[in-house]
């Protein structure tokens, strides 16, 4: 039996050990003396994981939800976000799945948000000048991921789904996001501007708004549900069919 000064023992697994604000020892295990009763969700915030990246919490077996109140001696194991466990299956931390994976893209990573519609992702952006909570309020209401480079912002406890972006590269990031959340390809199905839904529309009712060259070597359009922005298969759409596939074959 341990004594009441034994610390609290927890092993971080896969990227989990990238957010820790202190390297843990060489088998990733962290002695965590428990000066006060707190949740396992407050102790691993404090050490620098934000809840929302731990997909499981397992002590002697059996997995735990965030409100555990660890005892000195136990032995937790800390385990990351996982393609297995998408946010739309309920697990033990997050019994309430979403609908659907749908984004909500902070303004530290808002290149992606394009990249993302590009590839046929429901992603909305957050608004410059946004307040600080406001994200997590509209993720939550919309039943939306964030995904963010802001720590800050995932601790939030009212904040269920959301994601912490670990490249800083657009690009990169797109195949982060995709990987994580096993995204199905469905390139140009959405506004790149504005995250509208594209459909087929007939030439003959857009073709005062098209250019002379467009009208006269094009015949096939989409337009947006949303902006009412039209969109054809131009050079510009070879060009970001080749960087989206280039994207996604990482």
């Amino acid at each position: 039996m341990s004594s009441p000064d034994s610390p609290l023992f927890l092993t971080f697994h896969g990227d989990t050990r990238d957010l820790l604000s202190k390297p843990p020892t060489r088998d990733m295990t962290i002695a965590y003396p428990l000066s006060r009763r707190a949740s396992i969700k407050d102790i691993l915030e404090g050490l620098g994981v934000p809840h929302t990246e731990v997909g499981r919490i397992v002590l002697d077996g059996v997995e735990q939800t965030f409100e555990k109140i660890p005892k000195s001696g136990e032995h937790f194991e800390i385990h990351p976000l996982s393609p297995a466990l998408p946010p739309t299956m309920a697990t033990i931390l997050r019994p309430e799945p979403l609908a659907a994976c749908i984004f909500l893209v902070d303004i530290n990573v808002g290149r992606l948000a394009g990249l993302l519609r590009m590839a046929g992702s429901d992603a909305e952006a957050v608004s410059q000048g946004a307040a600080d909570n406001a994200p997590v309020t509209r993720a939550v209401r919309e039943g939306r991921i964030l995904l963010t480079r802001n720590r800050d912002l995932l601790k939030q406890r009212l904040l269920v789904f959301g994601h912490l972006v670990r490249s800083q590269d657009p690009d990169r990031q797109l195949a982060e996001i995709v990987n994580l959340y096993r995204l199905q390809d469905h390139p140009f199905s959405r506004c790149i501007a504005c995250n509208g839904l594209l459909t087929e529309v007939e030439k003959e009712n857009i073709v005062d708004r098209l250019l002379p060259l467009t009208k006269k070597y094009y015949h096939r359009f989409k337009q947006c549900t949303g902006c009412g922005k039209i969109y054809w298969q131009g050079s510009h759409h070879k060009k970001m069919t080749d960087k989206l596939d280039g994207i996604l074959r990482r």
